[in-house]
């Protein structure tokens, strides 16, 4: 069926797709039609020279060709690192940051004034970069990459540090690393968020029940770390899932709640979590519905209760044999078809899985899938620039497309378990591996 895509000089109307969009939504009262909205974006643009860029990485030699390689890159803006052979590292985050002559490009603008139009890009030294720092490391994992006051606005939404500082603390821990060592940095499920905020928590609940002592007791003495085996594990994630809805869902209502939850916003709930908790009292934790004055402390033992009934039927009464893979599974939904019920069993897969967001090997849930993870790590490589080559990498699920082949999902299981394969660098071992050989041809050949 055609769709008609109306242009603008400052890029496509996306009001039209959002007003077509709520106009099939069956709710009341109707949402008011948007007025023309459109859509400016560096991805957009004609003159994209991105593919230049990764074909000018592909031969770069040095630090010198690698910069000039990302010269070209225009988006979306990455992360990208760099070692050599000669024992250097570096990191760059290029991409067309847009410079305006008014504004920070954070709200909708007039298209008509020119007020706020792009003047051009933060010039590419002015990026995010680094080379040879003195701590000898680079570590990089959807955290803020250059702490204020930096003078561009490179986005809003920045994950907190907890991933990044672990990473980190674990590389500092030993000497000289091994591959050995990077599997286990990639495998490592260690919750510097629960680490943070379960403290909190535990000061401000008061057991009721026996059922209230044992799970108290279990969180006292967790250690932290979001194992696939753990019940610990997944009595805080469950008491996290259930603990911001208590808390606000009276004022915001299910839907803003649910959003507010979402996978990409786990930062600043648990910035909320963190802040509402560590003060006195606060009205969120008030539920406005009832006549009484609820206090934080009823909050947080309201969000237990809730936590636990959820997790006794699911996983049964016995929390002794609770596990937090029983019930938090990486979901990975075929693209096109999984929306059919029929043929999702067929296509789609899914697998335990351990971790949270806050996790190296991460492990995100969100708020319409409760403790499903549908915000996958795609791919893992390690990669060895010594003469021993011991480079690896991990896919997530396969090789192959084709449902029916044995490729398809084979690298599942390896994935879950972060057992990486070797990445076979050299002719003659990437023949003895081979298990058959693809000829593609022209159309006519």
């Amino acid at each position: 069926m055609p769709v008609q895509v109306r242009l603008t000089r400052h890029g496509p109307l996306v009001s039209d797709a959002i007003n077509a969009n709520n106009a099939e939504m069956p709710r009341e009262p109707r949402t008011a039609v948007l007025e023309p909205l459109a859509f400016r974006w560096t991805a957009l643009d004609p003159q994209d020279t991105t593919i230049v860029s990764f074909l000018g990485l592909n031969d770069a030699r040095n630090w010198d060709d690698f910069k000039a390689a990302l010269r070209d890159f225009v988006a979306p803006s990455l992360n990208f690192v760099y070692a050599d052979v000669d024992g250097h590292i570096g990191y760059y985050a290029p991409g067309h940051i847009p410079a305006r002559a008014h504004g920070d490009g954070t709200s909708p603008a007039d298209g008509w004034s020119g007020e706020a139009e792009w003047t051009g890009w933060v010039p590419f030294e002015e990026l995010p970069h680094i080379y040879d720092p003195p701590e000898h490391l680079i570590v990089t994992s959807n955290n803020r990459p250059v702490p204020p006051p930096y003078p561009h606005l490179l986005g809003l939404e920045w994950t907190e540090p907890y991933r990044a500082q672990r990473i980190t603390d674990l590389l500092r821990q030993k000497g000289n690393l091994t591959p050995d060592d990077f599997t286990a940095i990639q495998a490592d499920t260690f919750s510097p968020h629960a680490d943070a905020l379960l403290p909190l928590l535990l000061k401000r609940v008061h057991q009721q029940s026996a059922s209230d002592e044992q799970a108290i007791g279990m969180l006292r003495g967790w250690n932290r770390d979001a194992r696939g085996d753990s019940g610990a594990a997944a009595l805080f994630e469950g008491w996290l899932l259930r603990l911001t809805p208590t808390i606000i869902g009276d004022e915001l209502g299910p839907r803003v709640t649910a959003d507010y939850m979402g996978v990409e916003r786990s930062s600043f709930v648990a910035r909320f979590l963190g802040r509402t908790l560590a003060l006195p009292d606060s009205l969120w934790c008030d539920d406005v519905r009832t006549p009484a004055r609820e206090t934080c402390d009823d909050a947080v033992l309201t969000a237990l209760h809730a936590a636990v009934g959820d997790l006794t039927r699911q996983l049964g009464g016995d929390m002794t044999r609770w596990r937090w893979d029983a019930v938090h599974h990486a979901v990975f939904p075929h693209q096109g078809l999984d929306g059919l019920p029929l043929l999702r069993p067929l296509l789609s897969r899914s697998i335990p899985h351990g971790g949270d967001w806050s996790t190296v090997n991460v492990g995100p849930v969100v708020a319409n899938h409760p403790y499903d993870q549908r915000s996958i790590a795609g791919y893992r490589q390690i990669v060895d620039l010594s003469p021993a080559n011991d480079s690896r990498f991990l896919d997530a699920v396969g090789e192959s497309g084709h449902p029916l082949s044995k490729h398809y999902d084979d690298f599942l299981a390896d994935w879950a378990a972060v057992r990486h394969r070797p990445m076979r660098m050299d002719r003659n071992d990437v023949e003895a591996g081979a298990i058959g050989h693809l000829r593609l041809l022209p159309v006519g050949r």
